[in-house]
């Protein structure tokens, strides 16, 4: 029982480990604010208006795949190693870009998305032009949530991760309320873009007064927004753009991993159906919050032990959280699979119940993320960005092709339908049949791509730790 108590102990006096623990403290609000939002927006918005929601995101996700700076994602690798070798002046060059690029970014989205926008969407959607037109108006929510972003990175590069669960707490919250005065107001998809844009701009604000006030107190001070500002009207941004292009090229091709089996069962299938397969994706953002501590976590560790050359210490760790997380993972996602009908049935209303199979299915998604989602960091820090973006595009194509052919009879069937427009339950079942496919496209792309960056990244690692850096 001592011997038990004294690894505890050990254990708990790991930073890594406290800092984990911390954040997943931390997740037990957000997870509830999540769960509550999805549960609420669902239920009142009922299947077509949510599917129009969705499929809204899903095409202001689609326009910033075009975005190729890449700074999120490289910033979050650049940042940490900046703070691991104490450069103060590096550090201020990553915020400087970051603020410079970004609003050069949005400023120019929103222009083009108001523009084509509304067009765009009708030739896709048969004539739905409001779905490109709100698409628009939520991209001006693009440059705060970027800026908001940047911030919760500094928190993660210097390891302050009490602070980043205050923050993303506060973050849920008002999501959870903006979304609820929403829907008090009208229950419709302008509302939720309306009520984007507001929770957007107040959590900002928020993140920019958690920078001001820990900015000095951190290990490595971070400097004041005023010199960043003035910093970023003179730097040029084009020495950080390479890694950071492959960055975005990975990062952005990762998203359409859902976003065109959305898009695909939206305009083949419909609106309903795009609404079934949006609340299998809203479901498994519940589970995955329980190990999203560890990930954020993750974001800051690898690049810093790669940064430290502790290429043998960050293998054996790495294989030891994989063989947990694989377990884990299994075990998880088996037990969420069995209940997803219990709980469908106990919370919504008779016309979610085409949903349940498609949210069985996503189980597998689940299941992958939390074990795949070790390798993105690694890759990055590691870079072997080229080899992971052309696994990415070769698992696009062994999979969309064979399930755009799988949705062709389907298709046929929702246009028989749509002639008669009455609700059978034939009508039901090809609706689920064509979400269901994107289900399992999504599973296919998921599996196949981590399966393969897993086969790339663990033997560069492997002979990095054994001193071999070919």
């Amino acid at each position: 029982m001592l011997d038990i108590q004294k690894r505890l102990r050990a254990l708990l006096q790991r930073k890594f480990v406290r800092d984990t623990l911390i954040l997943q403290v931390g997740k037990v609000g957000t997870t509830a604010l999540t769960f509550l939002s999805a549960l609420l927006v669902a239920r009142l918005l009922g299947t077509t208006s949510y599917g129009v929601w969705a499929l809204v995101q899903s095409f202001l996700t689609i326009a910033l795949t075009f975005n190729l700076t890449g700074l999120s994602s490289s910033t979050a690798v650049r940042l940490p190693m900046a703070v691991g070798a104490k450069n103060e002046s590096e550090i201020l060059n990553l915020l400087a870009v970051y603020l410079k690029v970004s609003s050069w970014w949005a400023v120019g989205l929103s222009a083009v998305l108001f523009f084509i926008g509304p067009l765009l969407a009708s030739r896709v959607y048969g004539g739905h032009t409001h779905i490109g037109s709100l698409a628009a108006v939520l991209s001006l929510t693009v440059l705060p949530d970027a800026l908001y972003n940047l911030i919760v990175t500094t928190l993660q590069s210097q390891r302050s991760m009490r602070q980043l669960a205050i923050l993303q707490n506060i973050n849920y919250a008002v999501l959870f309320l903006c979304t609820l005065l929403a829907l008090l107001v009208s229950r419709t998809a302008e509302s939720m873009v309306v009520s984007r844009l507001i929770y957007s701009v107040i959590t900002f604000t928020i993140a920019l007064v958690f920078y001001q006030h820990g900015r000095a107190t951190y290990a490595v001070p971070y400097p004041a927004l005023r010199a960043i500002v003035s910093h970023a009207r003179h730097i040029s941004p084009r020495p950080y753009l390479g890694f950071g292009f492959l960055n975005a090229l990975d990062k952005n091709i990762a998203n359409l991993y859902t976003e065109i089996p959305l898009q695909m069962v939206g305009a083949l299938i419909g609106q309903t159906a795009a609404g079934y397969l949006e609340l299998g994706f809203k479901a498994l953002t519940i589970p995955t919050t329980f190990a999203s501590a560890f990930f954020d976590n993750l974001q800051a560790v690898i690049p810093q032990a790669v940064g430290r050359h502790d290429f043998a210490g960050l293998r054996k760790n790495l294989l030891r959280v994989l063989a947990a997380l694989l377990a884990g993972a299994a075990i998880f996602y088996t037990a969420f699979a069995l209940v997803v009908p219990w709980l469908v049935a106990l919370l919504f209303d008779q016309h979610w119940l085409p949903a349940v199979p498609v949210v069985t299915a996503l189980a597998v998604y689940g299941a992958v993320i939390m074990v795949g989602g070790v390798f993105g960091p690694l890759y990055r820090a590691l870079d072997l960005m080229r080899p992971a973006i052309v696994i990415k595009i070769m698992t696009l194509i062994l999979v969309l092709v064979p399930g755009w052919l799988l949705l062709q009879p389907v298709v046929d069937l929702a246009h028989a339908w749509r002639v008669n427009m009455a609700v059978t339950p034939v009508i039901l079942t090809t609706l689920r049949a064509g979400a269901l496919i994107g289900a399992w496209m999504v599973n296919g792309l998921m599996l196949i791509s981590v399966v393969l960056t897993a086969l790339v990244t663990l033997p560069a690692l492997r002979r990095r730790a054994h001193g071999d850096t070919r």
